[in-house]
């Protein structure tokens, strides 16, 4: 039974090494996981005039590229009237999600429910000088689905993951 006890205590700060290790490599795995191409119809897009819908003429499209301070972030969505919603941003990961703060305010973008969602607190980008939207589009709760809709850097256009 001795022999158990000193076993285990020999054991035990071994098994805390291992846990943090781990937890450091899975952080580390989940900010490398924001990176990639994300594409799809724009499905908020409408005709001037008709206002018909006009989704399969357009696609939104988001860019994360990894940076040695975070990430470049690229959006492009094009939405009521036609009107277009665009910014470039310097994000950072920070608590489970990529974040730009400016002096009026966040955007950010979380994951949710296999997408990626952007959120900008309702403050207006072109106000804000951080990109530029139409009168008729907005980034605030912009979704970009993250299932099948991934290219990641390096990866050949049409292999998705």
């Amino acid at each position: 039974m001795k022999n158990n006890s000193t076993v285990r205590l020999l054991c035990l700060p071994l098994l805390f090494q291992a846990s943090v290790l781990q937890m450091a490599w899975a952080g580390n795995r989940d900010d490398a996981a924001w990176a990639g191409s994300y594409s799809q119809a724009s499905d908020l897009c409408t005709e001037p005039g008709s206002g018909r819908s006009c989704r399969d003429g357009f696609r939104d499209s988001l860019s994360i590229v990894e940076e040695s301070l975070g990430y470049r972030v690229e959006l492009h969505s094009t939405q009521s009237m036609q009107h277009v919603c665009s910014f470039v941003l310097h994000m950072k990961p920070e608590g489970g999600k990529l974040i730009h703060q400016s002096e009026l305010g966040t955007v950010a973008i979380e994951k949710h429910a296999g997408a990626l969602r952007v959120s900008s607190g309702g403050i207006d980008p072109t106000v804000t000088g951080l990109g530029m939207c139409g009168a008729h589009a907005d980034i605030d709760g912009l979704e970009f689905s993250s299932v099948g809709n991934r290219t990641r850097p390096g990866q050949r256009k049409g292999a998705h993951s």
